[in-house]
């Protein structure tokens, strides 16, 4: 399944420090794709009304069970408050049992280097979990 385009949902400043989060979310079986992807729709519909996102992305590595988001925010604050509301907050509580460990990588970009890229997400990511 290819990776859903960069979404952007504001014009950066290409002045100012955003901050890039990027996930690997792998599940612990197949039967529990179908319920990540309507995770997945309910979070995409709120991204799309949340003040603070630039930009999202998302990829789907369907046969190693695993997903991968790479989105950028006006800030912590703003990353904070999406990632404790409704859909998302609830949709992660039902999601979580059926999840092995994720990783979660969080960096600065100023806005003229976004969107961020794939590749340097996954190698953030691959680093973060070698130093585990």
């Amino acid at each position: 399944m290819p990776a859903i385009p960069w979404t952007r949902l504001a014009d950066p400043d290409p002045d100012h420090d955003y901050v890039v989060l990027a996930s690997r979310l792998p599940l612990r079986g197949y039967r529990h794709i179908v319920a990540f992807l309507r995770a997945t729709r309910a979070v995409r519909t709120q991204l799309a009304a949340t003040e603070g996102v630039v930009g999202y992305t998302l990829d789907a590595w369907l046969l190693s069970r695993t997903f991968w988001t790479l989105s950028a925010w006006e800030s912590d604050e703003t990353l904070r408050r999406f990632s404790h509301a409704d859909p998302h907050r609830a949709r992660i509580a039902e999601i979580r049992p059926h999840m092995l460990a994720s990783t979660f990588v969080r960096w600065t970009v100023s806005g003229r280097d976004l969107p961020p890229n794939w590749a340097d997400a996954r190698q953030r990511i691959a680093e973060s979990e070698s130093r585990s």
